[in-house]
Protein backbone atom coordinates (compact mmCIF):
# COMPACT_ATOMS: atom_id res chain seq x y z
CA UNK A 1 0.00 0.00 0.00
CA UNK A 2 3.02 2.01 -0.51
CA UNK A 3 5.35 3.92 -3.24
CA UNK A 4 7.60 0.99 -2.67
CA UNK A 5 5.46 -1.90 -2.95
CA UNK A 6 4.29 -1.88 -6.78
CA UNK A 7 1.06 -4.84 -6.22
CA UNK A 8 -0.54 -5.72 -3.06
CA UNK A 9 -1.70 -9.02 -2.19
CA UNK A 10 -5.55 -9.15 -1.35
CA UNK A 11 -7.63 -11.96 0.24
CA UNK A 12 -11.31 -12.17 -0.04
CA UNK A 13 -13.09 -12.99 2.80
CA UNK A 14 -16.72 -14.11 1.66
CA UNK A 15 -17.29 -16.40 -1.71
CA UNK A 16 -21.17 -15.51 -2.27
CA UNK A 17 -22.45 -13.17 -5.00
CA UNK A 18 -20.49 -10.93 -3.98
CA UNK A 19 -17.56 -12.45 -2.61
CA UNK A 20 -17.27 -13.62 -6.14
CA UNK A 21 -17.09 -10.49 -7.45
CA UNK A 22 -14.73 -8.44 -5.53
CA UNK A 23 -12.44 -11.43 -6.02
CA UNK A 24 -12.46 -10.77 -10.07
CA UNK A 25 -11.99 -7.33 -9.47
CA UNK A 26 -8.67 -8.08 -7.82
CA UNK A 27 -7.53 -10.07 -10.79
CA UNK A 28 -8.41 -6.95 -13.06
CA UNK A 29 -7.35 -4.10 -10.85
CA UNK A 30 -3.82 -2.28 -11.35
CA UNK A 31 -1.64 -2.61 -8.51
CA UNK A 32 -3.47 -5.78 -7.06
CA UNK A 33 -2.83 -9.57 -6.87
CA UNK A 34 -5.29 -11.67 -5.37
CA UNK A 35 -4.19 -14.48 -3.16
CA UNK A 36 -7.16 -16.60 -1.73
CA UNK A 37 -10.13 -16.88 -0.52
CA UNK A 38 -12.12 -17.48 2.59
CA UNK A 39 -15.17 -18.70 3.07
CA UNK A 40 -16.79 -21.06 6.26
CA UNK A 41 -18.25 -22.89 3.27
CA UNK A 42 -14.82 -24.60 2.20
CA UNK A 43 -16.46 -25.89 -1.11
CA UNK A 44 -17.61 -22.34 -2.06
CA UNK A 45 -13.93 -20.93 -1.27
CA UNK A 46 -12.85 -23.42 -3.57
CA UNK A 47 -15.17 -22.84 -6.00
CA UNK A 48 -14.24 -18.99 -6.23
CA UNK A 49 -10.24 -19.75 -5.85
CA UNK A 50 -10.08 -22.41 -8.65
CA UNK A 51 -11.55 -20.02 -11.01
CA UNK A 52 -8.10 -17.76 -10.74
CA UNK A 53 -5.41 -20.44 -9.15
CA UNK A 54 -5.58 -19.03 -5.62
CA UNK A 55 -5.74 -20.70 -2.09
CA UNK A 56 -8.85 -21.48 -0.51
CA UNK A 57 -9.73 -22.11 3.02
CA UNK A 58 -12.06 -21.70 5.66
CA UNK A 59 -10.60 -20.21 8.47
CA UNK A 60 -9.53 -16.76 8.86
CA UNK A 61 -6.76 -16.95 10.87
CA UNK A 62 -5.35 -19.13 8.16
CA UNK A 63 -5.96 -16.77 5.14
CA UNK A 64 -4.70 -14.40 6.99
CA UNK A 65 -1.11 -16.09 7.65
CA UNK A 66 -0.76 -16.87 3.71
CA UNK A 67 2.36 -15.55 2.24
CA UNK A 68 1.25 -12.02 0.41
CA UNK A 69 -1.58 -11.30 2.13
CA UNK A 70 -1.12 -7.36 2.43
CA UNK A 71 -4.92 -6.05 2.34
CA UNK A 72 -8.21 -8.08 3.15
CA UNK A 73 -11.35 -7.45 1.45
CA UNK A 74 -14.44 -8.46 3.80
CA UNK A 75 -17.60 -9.40 2.05
CA UNK A 76 -19.75 -11.62 4.34
CA UNK A 77 -23.11 -11.02 5.70
CA UNK A 78 -23.26 -8.29 7.61
CA UNK A 79 -23.11 -9.22 11.26
CA UNK A 80 -19.75 -10.94 10.78
CA UNK A 81 -18.02 -7.80 9.21
CA UNK A 82 -17.04 -6.25 12.93
CA UNK A 83 -15.00 -9.34 14.05
CA UNK A 84 -13.70 -10.10 10.45
CA UNK A 85 -12.20 -6.33 10.29
CA UNK A 86 -10.94 -6.11 14.06
CA UNK A 87 -8.85 -9.44 13.65
CA UNK A 88 -7.43 -8.32 10.25
CA UNK A 89 -6.69 -5.41 11.57
CA UNK A 90 -5.07 -6.50 14.80
CA UNK A 91 -3.00 -8.89 12.27
CA UNK A 92 -1.31 -5.63 10.51
CA UNK A 93 -3.39 -5.63 7.58
CA UNK A 94 -5.81 -3.25 5.41
CA UNK A 95 -8.93 -3.25 5.25
CA UNK A 96 -12.11 -3.00 2.43
CA UNK A 97 -15.24 -3.46 4.04
CA UNK A 98 -18.34 -4.36 2.30
CA UNK A 99 -21.21 -1.96 3.73
CA UNK A 100 -22.35 -1.84 6.60
CA UNK A 101 -18.86 -1.00 8.13
CA UNK A 102 -20.46 -2.28 11.29
CA UNK A 103 -24.41 -3.33 12.66
CA UNK A 104 -23.40 -1.39 15.77
CA UNK A 105 -22.66 2.26 15.65
CA UNK A 106 -20.19 2.02 18.69
CA UNK A 107 -18.04 -1.22 16.29
CA UNK A 108 -17.77 0.74 13.85
CA UNK A 109 -16.08 3.80 15.53
CA UNK A 110 -13.66 1.25 17.37
CA UNK A 111 -12.86 -0.05 13.61
CA UNK A 112 -11.82 3.00 12.34
CA UNK A 113 -9.73 4.28 15.55
CA UNK A 114 -8.20 1.09 15.48
CA UNK A 115 -7.19 1.54 11.87
CA UNK A 116 -6.10 5.17 12.97
CA UNK A 117 -4.05 3.90 15.68
CA UNK A 118 -2.09 1.19 13.92
CA UNK A 119 -1.80 3.71 11.28
CA UNK A 120 -3.58 1.16 8.53
CA UNK A 121 -6.29 2.06 6.28
CA UNK A 122 -9.48 1.67 6.08
CA UNK A 123 -12.63 1.88 3.81
CA UNK A 124 -15.79 0.95 3.74
CA UNK A 125 -17.33 -0.65 -0.08
CA UNK A 126 -19.44 2.74 -1.00
CA UNK A 127 -18.74 1.31 -5.18
CA UNK A 128 -21.72 3.37 -6.03
CA UNK A 129 -19.44 6.48 -5.87
CA UNK A 130 -17.83 5.30 -9.02
CA UNK A 131 -20.72 5.06 -11.28
CA UNK A 132 -20.30 7.32 -14.66
CA UNK A 133 -23.57 9.31 -13.75
CA UNK A 134 -22.82 9.64 -9.92
CA UNK A 135 -18.83 10.61 -10.77
CA UNK A 136 -19.64 12.97 -13.31
CA UNK A 137 -22.61 14.53 -10.71
CA UNK A 138 -19.93 14.98 -7.70
CA UNK A 139 -17.60 17.02 -9.90
CA UNK A 140 -20.08 19.28 -11.18
CA UNK A 141 -21.56 20.12 -7.62
CA UNK A 142 -18.11 20.07 -5.88
CA UNK A 143 -17.33 23.28 -8.79
CA UNK A 144 -20.37 24.52 -8.08
CA UNK A 145 -22.16 23.79 -11.23
CA UNK A 146 -25.32 24.33 -9.85
CA UNK A 147 -24.71 26.70 -6.71
CA UNK A 148 -24.78 25.66 -3.40
CA UNK A 149 -27.18 22.38 -2.92
CA UNK A 150 -30.34 22.78 -0.91
CA UNK A 151 -31.64 19.64 -1.19
CA UNK A 152 -31.21 16.24 -2.21
CA UNK A 153 -33.41 13.14 -2.76
CA UNK A 154 -32.33 9.74 -2.75
CA UNK A 155 -34.34 6.33 -3.88
CA UNK A 156 -32.77 3.15 -3.83
CA UNK A 157 -33.55 -0.59 -3.75
CA UNK A 158 -35.19 -3.45 -5.27
CA UNK A 159 -37.89 -5.52 -5.82
CA UNK A 160 -36.84 -8.61 -3.39
CA UNK A 161 -37.81 -12.29 -4.15
CA UNK A 162 -38.70 -14.79 -1.73
CA UNK A 163 -35.24 -16.22 -2.55
CA UNK A 164 -33.79 -13.10 -1.42
CA UNK A 165 -35.97 -12.80 1.61
CA UNK A 166 -35.82 -16.75 2.98
CA UNK A 167 -31.83 -16.24 2.72
CA UNK A 168 -29.75 -14.30 5.44
CA UNK A 169 -30.99 -10.75 4.28
CA UNK A 170 -34.30 -11.35 5.70
CA UNK A 171 -32.63 -13.11 9.20
CA UNK A 172 -32.42 -9.66 11.39
CA UNK A 173 -29.62 -11.53 13.91
CA UNK A 174 -27.60 -11.95 10.92
CA UNK A 175 -28.15 -8.85 8.31
CA UNK A 176 -28.74 -6.42 11.59
CA UNK A 177 -31.94 -4.98 9.82
CA UNK A 178 -33.88 -4.67 6.02
CA UNK A 179 -33.57 -2.22 2.90
CA UNK A 180 -32.55 0.30 5.37
CA UNK A 181 -29.31 -1.22 6.95
CA UNK A 182 -28.40 -3.54 3.39
CA UNK A 183 -28.88 -0.52 0.47
CA UNK A 184 -29.64 3.08 3.01
CA UNK A 185 -25.83 3.28 3.57
CA UNK A 186 -25.00 3.87 -0.08
CA UNK A 187 -27.54 6.31 -0.37
CA UNK A 188 -26.74 8.13 3.29
CA UNK A 189 -23.35 8.06 1.92
CA UNK A 190 -23.81 10.05 -1.34
CA UNK A 191 -26.39 12.36 0.71
CA UNK A 192 -23.02 13.54 2.58
CA UNK A 193 -21.02 14.00 -0.27
CA UNK A 194 -23.62 16.55 -1.89
CA UNK A 195 -24.75 17.57 1.20
CA UNK A 196 -22.45 17.66 3.46
CA UNK A 197 -22.47 16.30 6.86
CA UNK A 198 -26.20 16.33 8.57
CA UNK A 199 -27.09 16.54 12.06
CA UNK A 200 -30.69 15.37 12.70
CA UNK A 201 -32.57 12.60 11.05
CA UNK A 202 -36.69 11.76 11.25
CA UNK A 203 -37.75 8.84 9.98
CA UNK A 204 -40.95 5.90 9.63
CA UNK A 205 -40.44 1.96 8.49
CA UNK A 206 -42.76 -0.31 7.17
CA UNK A 207 -42.25 -4.31 8.18
CA UNK A 208 -44.11 -6.82 6.35
CA UNK A 209 -46.68 -8.00 7.77
CA UNK A 210 -46.95 -11.45 6.86
CA UNK A 211 -43.03 -12.05 7.52
CA UNK A 212 -39.32 -10.96 8.56
CA UNK A 213 -40.32 -8.68 11.24
CA UNK A 214 -37.84 -6.49 12.11
CA UNK A 215 -36.46 -6.36 8.35
CA UNK A 216 -38.12 -3.26 7.40
CA UNK A 217 -39.19 -3.50 3.15
CA UNK A 218 -39.59 0.03 3.33
CA UNK A 219 -37.91 3.22 4.76
CA UNK A 220 -38.54 6.73 4.42
CA UNK A 221 -36.27 9.65 6.30
CA UNK A 222 -35.48 13.57 6.18
CA UNK A 223 -32.01 14.67 7.25
CA UNK A 224 -31.19 18.07 7.85
CA UNK A 225 -27.26 20.18 7.80
CA UNK A 226 -26.21 23.30 9.41
CA UNK A 227 -27.77 25.23 7.10
CA UNK A 228 -31.24 23.94 7.00
CA UNK A 229 -31.00 22.32 3.63
CA UNK A 230 -32.03 19.00 3.36
CA UNK A 231 -31.99 15.49 2.15
CA UNK A 232 -35.24 12.97 1.84
CA UNK A 233 -34.46 9.14 1.28
CA UNK A 234 -36.42 5.96 0.14
CA UNK A 235 -34.85 2.56 0.65
CA UNK A 236 -37.30 0.03 -0.78
CA UNK A 237 -37.33 -3.59 -1.18
CA UNK A 238 -40.69 -3.11 -3.59
CA UNK A 239 -39.06 -1.21 -5.86
CA UNK A 240 -40.73 -1.69 -9.05
CA UNK A 241 -38.08 0.19 -11.33
CA UNK A 242 -35.15 1.80 -11.16
CA UNK A 243 -32.18 1.29 -8.44
CA UNK A 244 -30.58 4.39 -7.43
CA UNK A 245 -32.00 7.82 -8.64
CA UNK A 246 -30.61 10.98 -7.01
CA UNK A 247 -32.16 14.34 -7.10
CA UNK A 248 -30.12 17.49 -6.96
CA UNK A 249 -30.99 20.96 -6.23
CA UNK A 250 -28.85 23.56 -6.44
CA UNK A 251 -29.96 27.69 -5.74
CA UNK A 252 -28.99 27.79 -9.47
CA UNK A 253 -29.43 24.45 -11.25
CA UNK A 254 -30.55 20.78 -10.93
CA UNK A 255 -29.23 17.43 -11.21
CA UNK A 256 -30.79 13.88 -11.61
CA UNK A 257 -28.77 11.15 -11.72
CA UNK A 258 -30.60 7.49 -12.51
CA UNK A 259 -28.38 4.34 -12.62
CA UNK A 260 -30.50 1.65 -14.04
CA UNK A 261 -29.69 2.56 -17.24
CA UNK A 262 -26.92 5.39 -16.11
CA UNK A 263 -28.24 8.74 -16.85
CA UNK A 264 -27.57 12.42 -15.92
CA UNK A 265 -29.63 15.27 -16.68
CA UNK A 266 -30.30 18.50 -15.46
CA UNK A 267 -29.67 22.42 -16.01
CA UNK A 268 -26.80 24.30 -14.69
CA UNK A 269 -25.86 27.42 -13.76
CA UNK A 270 -24.17 28.74 -16.72
CA UNK A 271 -27.79 27.81 -18.28
CA UNK A 272 -26.12 24.76 -19.91
CA UNK A 273 -28.83 21.95 -20.10
CA UNK A 274 -27.64 18.19 -19.84
CA UNK A 275 -29.14 15.31 -21.42
CA UNK A 276 -26.09 12.21 -20.90
CA UNK A 277 -27.00 8.75 -21.52
CA UNK A 278 -23.84 7.02 -21.66
CA UNK A 279 -24.53 4.83 -23.96
CA UNK A 280 -20.79 4.00 -25.02
CA UNK A 281 -20.18 3.35 -21.11
CA UNK A 282 -22.89 0.94 -20.81
CA UNK A 283 -22.23 -1.28 -23.66
CA UNK A 284 -18.44 -1.07 -22.58
CA UNK A 285 -19.73 -1.84 -18.77
CA UNK A 286 -21.42 -5.16 -20.37
CA UNK A 287 -18.87 -6.36 -22.07
CA UNK A 288 -16.22 -5.84 -19.26
CA UNK A 289 -18.46 -7.21 -16.77
CA UNK A 290 -19.05 -10.50 -19.33
CA UNK A 291 -15.00 -10.79 -19.70
CA UNK A 292 -14.04 -10.51 -16.21
CA UNK A 293 -16.89 -11.40 -14.20
CA UNK A 294 -17.76 -7.94 -12.13
CA UNK A 295 -18.62 -4.40 -12.23
CA UNK A 296 -16.16 -1.88 -13.14
CA UNK A 297 -16.89 -0.04 -10.35
CA UNK A 298 -15.62 -2.26 -7.93
CA UNK A 299 -12.03 -2.45 -9.83
CA UNK A 300 -12.14 1.37 -9.77
CA UNK A 301 -13.05 1.07 -5.61
CA UNK A 302 -10.23 -1.05 -5.23
CA UNK A 303 -7.64 0.67 -6.97
CA UNK A 304 -8.17 3.83 -5.42
CA UNK A 305 -7.85 1.61 -1.68
CA UNK A 306 -4.47 0.43 -2.92
CA UNK A 307 -3.55 3.93 -4.15
CA UNK A 308 -0.18 4.90 -2.56
CA UNK A 309 0.14 7.37 0.64
CA UNK A 310 0.26 11.00 -0.28
CA UNK A 311 -1.93 10.45 -3.15
CA UNK A 312 -5.72 11.49 -4.38
CA UNK A 313 -7.95 8.94 -3.50
CA UNK A 314 -11.79 9.51 -4.44
CA UNK A 315 -13.06 6.03 -2.34
CA UNK A 316 -15.00 5.98 0.83
CA UNK A 317 -12.78 5.58 4.17
CA UNK A 318 -14.08 4.09 7.32
CA UNK A 319 -14.97 6.99 8.61
CA UNK A 320 -17.63 7.70 5.83
CA UNK A 321 -18.60 4.26 6.81
CA UNK A 322 -18.74 5.83 10.51
CA UNK A 323 -20.89 8.59 9.47
CA UNK A 324 -23.36 6.47 7.35
CA UNK A 325 -23.43 3.90 10.33
CA UNK A 326 -24.75 6.72 12.55
CA UNK A 327 -27.15 8.17 10.04
CA UNK A 328 -28.99 4.67 9.78
CA UNK A 329 -28.56 4.38 13.43
CA UNK A 330 -30.45 7.80 13.65
CA UNK A 331 -33.37 6.56 11.35
CA UNK A 332 -34.17 3.73 13.25
CA UNK A 333 -34.45 5.82 16.73
CA UNK A 334 -36.75 8.53 15.21
CA UNK A 335 -39.02 5.68 14.03
CA UNK A 336 -39.00 3.97 17.29
CA UNK A 337 -39.25 7.39 19.24
CA UNK A 338 -41.71 9.40 17.06
CA UNK A 339 -39.66 12.16 16.62
CA UNK A 340 -36.59 13.84 15.17
CA UNK A 341 -33.35 12.51 16.41
CA UNK A 342 -29.79 14.16 16.62
CA UNK A 343 -26.63 13.23 14.94
CA UNK A 344 -24.08 14.40 16.77
CA UNK A 345 -20.60 16.16 14.33
CA UNK A 346 -18.22 14.26 13.82
CA UNK A 347 -15.82 16.23 16.23
CA UNK A 348 -18.40 15.92 18.96
CA UNK A 349 -17.73 12.04 19.45
CA UNK A 350 -15.14 11.19 21.70
CA UNK A 351 -13.39 7.91 19.47
CA UNK A 352 -12.09 10.81 17.25
CA UNK A 353 -9.74 12.59 19.49
CA UNK A 354 -7.32 10.36 18.56
CA UNK A 355 -4.67 11.28 16.00
CA UNK A 356 -5.61 10.39 12.29
CA UNK A 357 -4.37 9.15 8.86
CA UNK A 358 -4.74 10.79 5.41
CA UNK A 359 -7.76 8.44 5.52
CA UNK A 360 -9.75 10.35 7.50
CA UNK A 361 -13.11 12.15 6.85
CA UNK A 362 -12.68 16.28 7.93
Amino acid sequence: MDATNTRTGILVVGAGFLGAQRAAAATVARGTTLIGIVDTDLAQARRVAAQYGVFAVSDLDEGLALDGVDAVIIATPHVDHFEAAELALARGKHVLCEKPLAIDVTDAWRLAQQADESRLRLATGFNHRFYPPVRDALAIESHWGIGRVESVRVEIGHMASAEFLSGWHGDRTISGGGTLVDNGPHACDLIRRFLGEVNSAQGMLRHDPNGNFGCEHEAVAIFRNHENAVAELHSSWNLRRGYLTIDVRGASGWLRIETAPWRLTGELASGHKLNRNYLVERIAEKIFHKRNGCERSLVRELESFVTPAGLPRTGATGWDGCRAAEMVHAVYEADRQCREVAIPRPTDVKARKHGAVSDRVA
